[in-house]
């Protein structure tokens, strides 16, 4: 019993040798590790903030600053061309007829055909009105032809622009110049006069103005965006519009009613004395 115990110690010492010899490496592995002087994990951060802050404590608030700001840039952003489309696209619209009035006022001002020496508060809301009126039907017409006339194809870029120049551009000339004559209780025969008078030149300059714009419009942006690049491009053009509307008795090249107004002004002498001279 004691030679067979004796021979299983001696077949099984090289096995218990070796993990004996392994038991003690580990032990001393753990026991040198656990002598060393080392920082924790939360030392280090802290040690690392606060070296941050001692050496840079502005820029690192302006760091974080910038970071919240451009965070809420594009919360903001993504509501306003997401969830809010719509009104994004109608308060645009209406702002931006707005800033093109105040351009065509500074301008009116500066060339002496207005004596004013502020804006006219009024007239400027009444172009945001008229510009807000028209934020829904670029909206829902913009939406309408990516709808039926998805791909970006040059046939489809061409009928987009045909329908805007041909059903869009007077719809909205038309609603510009009611939406103010009403806001300025213009009655409707006076309106109508107006809008014969000045629709010519207006739809004139859409033509030579809006096709190139349109193209990459239709080209290269997203449907969201439509309408917001239609009213950058229409702060530009607003300043026409304002100007056509708020002309302030200036004569236009093409403007019918010159004629018939000055057949009613009553004759003056030189023209009595002409009159007589061609009779004789």
């Amino acid at each position: 019993m004691y030679v067979l115990a004796r021979g299983c110690v001696v077949v099984y010492q090289p096995l218990l040798q070796h993990s004996r010899r392994y038991l003690i490496q580990r032990t001393f592995t753990a026991f040198a590790n656990k002598s060393r002087i080392l920082p924790r994990p939360d030392v280090i951060a802290y040690g690392r903030t606060c070296g941050r802050r001692h050496a840079h404590g502005k820029g690192e608030a302006s760091e974080a600053s910038t970071f919240m700001l451009m965070r809420w840039t594009k919360l903001v952003w993504s509501k306003m061309f997401g969830k809010y489309l719509l009104l994004t696209n109608v308060l645009g619209s209406g702002i931006l007829m707005a800033v093109g009035d105040v351009i065509a006022q500074e301008y009116e001002y500066h060339h002496g055909l207005s004596r004013q020496n502020s804006y006219d508060g009024e007239r400027i809301f009444r172009m945001f009105v008229a510009g807000a009126v028209q934020g829904p039907l670029h909206h829902f017409v913009y939406n309408w032809m990516d709808r039926i006339m998805p791909h970006r194809t040059m046939k489809n870029i061409v009928n987009k622009i045909l329908i805007d120049q041909l059903f869009m551009s007077p719809v909205c000339i038309v609603l510009f110049f009611y939406t103010v004559c009403l806001l300025e209780r213009q009655t409707l025969q006076a309106t109508n006069e107006e809008l014969i008078s000045k629709f010519p030149y207006i739809y004139l300059m859409d033509w030579l103005t809006w096709p190139a714009a349109q193209y990459i419009n239709f080209r290269y942006l997203d449907t969201k965006y439509r309408v917001a690049f239609v009213n950058v491009c229409t702060a530009a053009y607003n300043v026409l519009m304002s100007y056509m509307k708020h002309d302030f008795g200036l004569p236009l090249p093409i403007d019918n009613s010159i004629g018939l107004s000055t057949s009613k002004l009553p004759a003056t002498p030189t023209s009595q004395s002409n009159a007589t001279e061609t009779k004789t």
